[in-house]
């Protein structure tokens, strides 16, 4: 199950993006930044739970930060046979 191509969340609400994957072996989802780079947990600003989902916990207006909050991801499925990426992913804090 691909993102969608946006997703825009408030502040105070968070926002989360599914990413799913089948296959055998199981594949591993992870995130990427526009960059290529993996996406990592930051303590209260973002997670990524076990199912693959992305999570932007909600946070007060001090703490935006433009590469969590406003940033473009993709999600990425991997196993020994391949790996597959999503499409872009354009997240905004609105």
């Amino acid at each position: 199950m691909e993102p969608p191509g946006k997703s825009e969340f408030s502040n105070s609400s968070g926002g989360r993006l599914d990413c799913t994957a089948t296959g055998s072996p199981p594949p591993h989802v992870s995130w990427l930044t526009l960059e290529g780079i993996t996406v990592t947990e930051i303590p209260g600003l973002r997670r990524i739970l076990s199912n693959g989902t992305l999570l932007i916990q909600p946070f007060p207006p001090e703490l935006y930060r433009q590469d969590v909050h406003a940033a473009i991801y993709r999600c990425m499925a991997s196993n020994t046979v391949g790996t597959i990426i999503s499409r872009d992913v354009h997240l905004r804090a609105g």
